[in-house]
């Protein structure tokens, strides 16, 4: 098979693990193709891009950090070490990553907010919007479970909520349309299901819910950075993506996207420095007199309203340098590279026994597999051979990306089968 994009070494039909998203950078030595990289079954000898240790599926639970992230990280850490104010307020990398993120899902970067994370930016959201007796919500079954319980929340203070359950593995747009009400206001989804796999059809359902005038959001943290993301083209009013899974950054920092047509449906819930253009004192000897609060003014757009307190500028650096490095990958490579992975999941476990959760032909890097006592019967096995996925009770999740390679999938069925 021929290499899956730029960038991305091929071996046995996928990416050489250990060279995986190298940019163009390879190890003195080692073999070169008519596109720039290694010829299939020559991969480097060293680990280029990712440094994991033993069988890594689960980037859907935590991606790993790559070189060139790691490499930004150690540089923020050093500026800080030198010069205690080498980041602060006006030197900062969050332009940066809001730029990038921005471009990667076909949003303004003024349409952006930086949060601490995805689910609290749903919080902020839901705050914003109003959201109680007189605006309720409609979901799935398939949402974030965080994001479930704070739903829940919201109708045990009277916010009217109905959360529609799968039917054959997916969710029905004929069931989301008959669950809107009167009171509905918005409608909150994962994109890609971080439980089964199960991808909306984001355009279609945005239509059908601005045809009643509801709104919609997408939790987007299991689809950014791992498969195409277009917010205009999709007409999605919200959405939220932490940084630490396919965008391949660390913890503490999320974007939060917001339709700039939507704003003057959106109250101001919290407030800090972050939100502040001018202000003025009025106590301290030399300044004008004035009232003891002081004058201050507020921003607005989606920084405005949602960015309150100091972020995470390391986080933000990193995600900088990890949303450069898929920027330059491609996303429609990086998936086209994880694609025969996940269809040999889907052809080989069902005849032994694991019963398929995610429909055939799903575009996310999610696949989920029911099995009777899966964590009894597999975690210990799987801890044997350092194979790592997310193992439930009765369910397993795998998530390959850009470093795994069919023999990470071989590793996986022997480990399955011990």
């Amino acid at each position: 098979m021929a290499p899956s994009g730029r960038g991305l070494p091929s071996r046995r039909g996928s990416l050489s693990r250990r060279g995986v998203l190298a940019a163009g950078v390879l190890p003195a030595g080692a073999a070169v193709g008519a596109a720039g990289l290694p010829r299939a079954g020559t991969p480097p000898d060293g680990p280029v891009g990712f440094a994991v240790e033993g069988t890594y599926l689960d980037a859907a639970f935590t991606h790993p950090v790559g070189d060139f992230a790691a490499d930004a990280a150690a540089r923020y850490v050093e500026a800080r070490r030198r010069d205690p104010q080498a980041v602060g307020p006006r030197a900062n990398p969050r332009r940066g990553a809001v730029e990038r993120f921005a471009r990667l899902i076909n949003a303004a970067p003024a349409d952006v907010a930086v949060v601490p994370s995805t689910l609290v930016g749903e919080n902020m959201l839901a705050a914003s919007l109003g959201l109680g007796p007189d605006a309720g919500v409609v979901t799935d079954a398939f949402h974030y479970d965080g994001s479930l319980a704070l739903y829940g929340e919201l109708a045990r203070r009277g916010a009217p909520l109905t959360v529609v359950a799968p039917r054959a593995g997916r969710i029905d747009l004929a069931d989301i349309r008959a669950a809107i009400a009167p009171k509905t206001r918005l409608i909150a989804v994962s994109l890609v299901s971080g439980v089964t796999g199960f991808t909306h059809d984001l355009a279609e359902l945005c239509a059908l819910a601005h045809a009643r005038g509801v709104l919609v959001y997408a939790d987007i943290i299991q689809a950014a950075g791992a498969m195409p993301v277009d917010v205009q083209a999709s007409g999605v009013d919200f959405a939220a993506c932490g940084t630490y899974k396919w965008l391949m950054g660390d913890f503490g920092a999320a974007f939060l996207y917001v339709r700039p047509d939507r704003l003057d449906r959106l109250a101001r819930v919290e407030v800090g420095w972050r939100q502040v253009v001018r202000q003025a004192s009025h106590v301290l000897p030399f300044e004008p007199p004035g009232p003891a609060l002081g004058a201050y003014e507020l921003a607005g757009g989606a920084a405005g309203l949602f960015e309150v307190s100091t972020p995470a500028w390391g986080a933000l650096a990193v995600a900088q340098a990890s949303l450069d490095h898929i920027l330059a990958v491609g996303v429609a490579d990086i998936a086209a590279h994880r694609r025969p992975l996940i269809d040999r999941l889907q052809a080989e476990l069902p005849s032994r026994g694991f019963r398929p959760l995610t429909p055939a032909g799903a575009p996310g890097p999610v696949v989920a597999f029911a099995a009777r006592d899966a964590a009894a019967r597999y975690g210990e096995r799987l801890r044997r051979r350092d194979v790592r996925v997310s193992v439930y009770e009765h369910r397993i999740r795998i998530s390959p990306s850009v470093y795994n390679t069919q023999d990470d999938i071989d590793r996986l069925l022997v480990a399955l089968a011990d």
